[in-house]
């Protein structure tokens, strides 16, 4: 749970950067100011994960934010998808399901 929201936390923290970086770095960026503040709550729900998972879970899961980054570069900044990022995402899925699978 707590991973799950800290990925979202963290692809729209990188989403909100991107888009202030488009604009002058001050205290006006409202793009830049929510994006910190996104980055705060993704951390907090990061290390609130590390009291209830083994690390290399952690460091896993965490991937996940680069599905929602790539999600949401297409349908916010109409980036184009290629089939290396395609094939990326699959991974990030492969290796999430393999990690947790029960072998013995």
């Amino acid at each position: 749970g707590f991973l799950f929201i800290a990925s979202i936390f963290g692809a729209f923290s990188t989403l909100s950067f991107k888009l202030g970086s488009a604009h002058k770095i001050n205290l006006k960026n409202k793009h830049l100011i929510l994006a910190v503040i996104l980055a705060v709550f993704s951390f907090y729900f990061y290390v609130s994960s590390l009291k209830y998972a083994p690390l290399i879970y952690i460091y896993l899961m965490s991937s996940v934010s680069y599905i929602w980054a790539v999600i949401l570069a297409k349908h916010v900044l109409k980036e184009k998808i290629t089939k290396n990022k395609i094939f990326g995402v699959i991974y990030i899925i492969l290796g999430m399901v393999l990690m947790n699978l029960p072998f013995s």
